[in-house]
Order: structure tokens, then C-alpha cells, then sequence
């Protein structure tokens, strides 16, 4: 018996149904991708399935006992909030009874949390408190910081960690690795290929859906469509349904050409016509009138500079460190950005990726070094966090500032035609921002940014809340791009399809400059750590120790069995090292893989050649 049945589901909000009879059903060990474009009503499937909302007809079935935890798109609001409490709130009354006992112990309150303790007791809820502490360390996090200091990525955690903590059947997911550094996704990515229960995933991250799901639920046009297939598959069977519909749709809209033409005939032929073809006819004509035709594409044109005007040096940075607060943000770094670079910057969160695009524009000062600017620097900057968006403001006056046409490349359009080109209706573009799902906030914000006469670029996680499609045009535009792009991203496709350097911040104020995207910059990583192994003297592995030191049991097997452990790192480690030999390998989506688990049996050797010259 399925786990969840939708059963012809029919939700409207607008003149046309966000689902239209929607039939499917979620089995147990289902890892489901939830595919769709922008206000294609993904997030609105994603709370019917959670109960959030209601739809206005069909049948929704949940199997007796199945527990659903859902993740929502947006982060929380700032609050005084611990997070051990924000956490057990997953758990609802005895998560609530949990926290108040832990506050009253905390100030000292031995007496009121004695009644506490009985209830407790009662509903044999102890268990509860020891799943808490375990879900906050897994996720690393500090139970008694508060919810308003943390980034953006560290609140995403927090809200992952609430919705495991309850152990679900179903675990409903949007938008999970949304301001997530690239260590957090991985760590995520695998968390949810070793998760044993049901999961439904909204994600715009191609490399994350792609190692992690098994099927994928196409809503396209308020119909849903299911692939029994993983995602590098529904690809290629989504292009091969979509090319047979515009097929259709041409032999569809010829033959009601055709019959038009007939209608229209002479006197003989109305006195003479088909009354069954009429009726075909206004069939058709309904039926045109009717489809819900795909929605175009998005073309983002960059904007033409005065080359004459452009320095060829855009910046050039001389050792220069920052610290803030006992911080090392930045050490010693010196790099050279040339007129039409595209530079990727990664690093976990907090490592200082914003404070170095702050250092570079201007807007803080180095402790110490220099940097120099292109005095004809035309900047247009992407932000995050949407701090721009009025939500009471029309679409078209944010991106205009109130006038009916722009200039775009050099020639003047009206600010709904040039919407249009990013998806947006005539009816969208007069509506206000608050309207709007945080994917078509994000297409508004680069519609805007792109509108602007630029020759620098600086995007800090552009790809959040973006469908694939509008994702992958907007690849193409920043390759075709001609000025310089500064790109903010921990998306590993992206990154791969589109810089030409990549920097990494890998904290304590170390940054590293690799040439190509993350892939390339792991595999001149690994090459890096090759090169210190084979600087290193070779340890002789003996079949039998002599020991000299007095060591514990537990040192004695452990001594015993690193060898072992050694000559099985060894043998792995060669055997990827000789996938990596054939270039072909890189072409498959396994090689992501191979590469990430390359890097961590090199660390595992390091720690165990370690771990034998202090027992040895």
C-alpha cells in the first residue's frame, strides 16, 4: 500500500488551476525530485502533501501512523529563540514540554521543574531529549546559541535538524540547500542517500538531486507527470515529451488552419458543408483557445560596454589581509582580475566570501596591502538576501523605477516586453512583488540587474530559488557575457559550466586561486596532496611489531589492525586514481563522486601513517 495518494487533486488560485487533477503515489523508499518551473505551484503541492493546505476537490490518502515532516522554503524570521528549542519544537508537546524543563533547570527552578520531571517520566519522554542533543551535534550546532545570530546556511540547518528530529516516514523537502556552503550540501546530499524513510525534494542544485533521488514528479502546466527514472534520465525523456508536443501542437494548429480556410469558402461550399465537420471544427477552435501553451523561453541579453572605455585591469590586489573582531578573514592574498574574467568563489559559511567582495568594491579597507580599481567600473551587484525588494512595489516599477520603457543593448523596449523575455505575464508585471514565490523574486531581481549598463557583474548566489531551466539560460548568458563576472556560488554545476577561476576561502584567512570550475579545482587539489605524499618518507608496514612502549589494550588492537586498514586505503585510493586516468571518466555523473571520496580516503591514509608512527 502506497505511504501518500494524491487522487485527481484540483487546486486553483488564479483563472487557471495551479494543479489540475493531479493523480500520484509516494511508496515507501521513494526519493522523489519535484521538477517545475517558477510558479508552476511546486511549493503549493509540497503543503498539500503536508497538510499545510487544502485543495478545493480531490482526495488526499495518508496511511495510518505515517509521520510527515516538512522543510519549508523560507528561512525562519530573526528571534530570541535557542536552538534547542527551535529544534524540539518538531517534536510539538513533548518537544514544548522538554524545553520548558531544561529552561527551569537552567535558572535554577530545581522545585517547578520537579512536576516537570513526573510528566516526563510518565510519557517515558527521556528518549526525546537524548534525540535532540544527538540531531544538534550532528548538525554541529550550539544548543544554546540564538536563532538571530546565525547566518543564512546555519538556519537552514537548524530547520533540517528540526524536521529529522521526530524520525518521519516522509520527509518533505524545498529548497533544502538554499545559502548552504558546498561542505554542508555534500554532508546533506549523503545524510539523504543513507536516509531510510521517504523523501520528496524541490531543488534547483542538478549535482544534488542527481546523487540522491530515484524518481522525479514533473509539474508542467498545473499536470503532473511521473519518471521512474533518476534525474540524468528524466532529462533526456523530458526533451524527447516536450519535442513530440510541439510536434503535435504544429500538426494540431495546421489542420485547424486547413479547416478555416474550408469554413471560409464560397457560397457552394456552405450550402454543401459537413455539419459533423463544423462541429469538429468549433471543437478544435475551443481546444486551441483552451491549451495551455509552454511558456517561452527566458533571453537574457548582457549589455553592450565602450570598449575604448574599459581598463584591461580590472583589480589588482597586493597582499592584502583583513581582521575583524580576532577574526582572520583574509591573509596575505594577492591576485590579478583581467577586463572578461569569470571567477567562482567558494567557501564554507562564515569563511569571509562577502567581506572580500566588500574589500574588492571599496566598502571595507584592508588591515593591511593594497588594492587598485579600474576607474571605469560600471557595477551591477546581486544580493542574496533580496534586501532591495519592496514587496508593496509593482514588478515592472522595481525593475523600471517607474517608466514604461528601458534601454536595453542600446535600444529602447517596453518594461512588460522585456519582462516577458524572463517569464513574467502582462498581469505579473503590474503585480506587487509580495505576489511573488522566491523563485520569480530571484528572476525579478536579475531582470533588474541585467537591465543596467555593467562591465562588472557581481552575483552572490544568483541560483537559489531558480528552476533548472531559467538556471541553465542563465549559464549561457554569463558565458556569453563579455564583461567581468564575480560569482558567489556553492552550486557545482554551475560553478563547472561557467568560470574560468575559481577561488577558495578555506578559512582562517587562507584563500587558494585555481584555474577552472569546482571539479578542476579538485582535482588540482588532490594532485597538490599527491605531490606532499610522495615528498613524505615511505613508511615500511611490518607484518609483525616489535613495541618497545608500554601501550594499552586498546592501543595494542589498534596498532594490530592499521595495517590492514593501510593496504585497504592503498588499493582504493589506486583504483580511483586509474578511473581518473581516462579522461572519459570525467564525462559521467559518477566522477563528482569518485573525486570527493579520493580526497577523503588521501586524508584517511594521512591520519593512519600518523596514528602508526606514534604507536610504532
Amino acid at each position: 500500500m502506497p505511504l501518500i495518494t494524491l487522487d485527481n487533486i484540483y487546486l486553483r488560485f488564479s483563472e487557471k488551476p495551479i494543479l489540475d487533477g493531479i493523480n500520484a503515489t509516494i511508496h515507501k523508499g521513494d526519493k522523489i525530485a519535484l521538477i517545475g518551473r517558477n510558479g508552476e505551484g511546486k511549493s503549493t503541492f509540497m503543503r498539500v502533501i503536508a497538510g499545510v493546505i487544502s485543495a478545493d476537490d480531490g482526495k488526499l490518502k495518508v496511511k495510518k501512523n505515517t509521520k510527515i515532516s516538512y522543510l519549508e522554503q523560507a528561512l525562519p524570521q530573526d528571534n530570541d529563540k535557542k536552538l534547542f528549542d527551535i529544534v524540539a519544537e518538531g517534536l510539538g508537546e513533548i518537544g514544548d514540554l522538554i524545553t520548558r524543563y531544561q529552561t527551569l533547570i537552567s535558572n535554577g527552578e530545581t522545585d517547578k521543574a520537579g512536576d516537570l520531571q513526573t510528566q516526563i517520566d510518565h510519557l517515558d519522554a527521556w528518549q526525546y531529549l537524548h534525540k535532540i542533543e544527538a540531531i544538534l551535534n550532528r548538525f554541529r550546532l550550539n544548543p544554546d546559541a540564538i536563532l538571530s545570530t546565525l547566518s543564512g546556511g546555519w538556519r537552514r540547518r537548524v530547520m533540517l535538524a528540526r524536521a529529522l528530529v521526530q524520525d518521519p516516514n516522509v520527509l518533505l523537502l524545498d529548497e533544502p540547500t538554499n545559502h548552504m556552503d558546498i561542505t554542508a550540501i555534500l554532508d546533506l546530499e549523503k545524510m539523504l542517500k543513507d536516509f531510510h524513510g521517504t523523501l520528496v525534494l524541490i531543488s534547483h542544485d542538478r549535482s544534488f538531486i542527481q546523487g540522491i533521488v530515484n524518481k522525479v514528479f514533473d509539474l508542467d502546466r498545473g499536470k503532473l507527470s511521473v519518471f521512474d527514472c533518476g534525474y540524468k534520465d528524466y532529462v533526456k525523456r523530458k526533451d524527447d515529451q516536450l519535442h513530440a508536443e510541439e510536434m503535435a501542437n504544429a500538426r494540431f494548429d495546421k489542420k485547424l488552419a486547413q479547416e478555416e480556410v474550408w469554413i471560409r469558402q464560397g457560397i457552394k461550399a456552405r450550402r454543401t458543408r459537413n455539419e459533423g465537420r463544423v462541429r469538429t471544427l468549433k471543437t478544435m477552435r475551443d481546444s486551441f483557445i483552451n491549451r495551455r501553451k509552454k511558456q517561452g523561453s527566458v533571453k537574457i541579453h548582457s549589455v553592450d560596454e565602450d570598449e575604448k572605455r574599459v581598463s584591461k585591469l580590472v583589480f589588482e590586489v597586493k597582499k592584502i589581509s583583513y581582521k575583524i573582531a580576532g577574526i582572520q578573514l583574509v591573509k596575505d592574498f594577492s591576485m590579478l582580475v583581467l577586463k572578461g574574467e569569470k571567477i567562482g568563489i567558494i567557501g564554507g559559511n562564515g569563511s569571509g566570501k562577502s567581506t572580500f567582495i566588500k574589500l574588492l568594491l571599496d566598502e571595507l579597507q584592508p588591515n593591511s596591502g593594497s588594492i587598485r580599481r579600474s576607474k571605469t567600473i560600471k557595477l551591477a551587484y546581486f544580493d542574496q538576501m533580496r534586501e532591495n525588494l519592496d514587496p508593496n512595489m509593482k514588478a515592472m516599477d522595481f525593475v523600471s523605477g517607474g517608466r514604461e520603457r528601458i534601454d536595453i543593448g542600446g535600444k529602447s523596449k517596453h518594461i512588460i516586453g522585456y519582462l516577458r523575455q524572463f517569464l513574467f505575464t502582462g498581469k505579473q508585471a503590474m503585480a506587487p512583488i509580495r505576489m511573488f514565490s522566491g523563485g520569480e523574486k530571484n528572476r525579478l531581481m536579475l531582470a533588474k540587474i541585467l537591465s543596467q549598463p555593467a562591465n562588472l557583474l557581481v552575483l552572490d548566489e544568483p541560483t537559489n530559488d531558480l528552476d533548472v531551466e531559467t538556471l541553465e539560460l542563465l549559464e549561457e548568458m554569463l558565458v556569453d557575457y563579455t564583461g567581468t563576472l564575480i560569482l558567489i556560488s556553492h552550486d557545482r554545476t554551475f560553478l563547472n559550466n561557467v568560470v574560468g577561476s575559481t577561488i577558495v576561502m578555506d578559512g582562517d584567512g587562507m584563500i587558494n586561486q585555481y584555474a577552472g570550475g569546482y571539479d578542476d579545482y579538485l582535482i588540482q587539489k588532490q594532485d597538490a596532496t599527491k605531490q606532499q605524499q610522495k615528498s613524505k618518507p615511505k613508511v615500511q608496514v611490518k607484518n609483525k611489531t616489535t613495541n618497545h612502549k608500554k601501550l594499552s589494550y586498546k592501543q595494542q588492537q589498534e596498532l594490530k589492525q592499521l595495517p590492514n586498514k593501510i593496504e585497504k586505503t592503498e588499493i582504493e585510493i589506486g583504483e580511483i586514481q586509474l578511473q581518473l586516468s581516462d579522461p572519459e571518466f570525467f564525462q559521467q555523473p559518477e566522477s563528482q563522486d569518485a573525486l570527493i571520496r579520493l580526497a577523503r580516503l588521501e586524508a584517511d591514509l594521512e591520519r593512519y601513517y600518523e596514528k602508526w608512527s606514534k604507536l610504532e
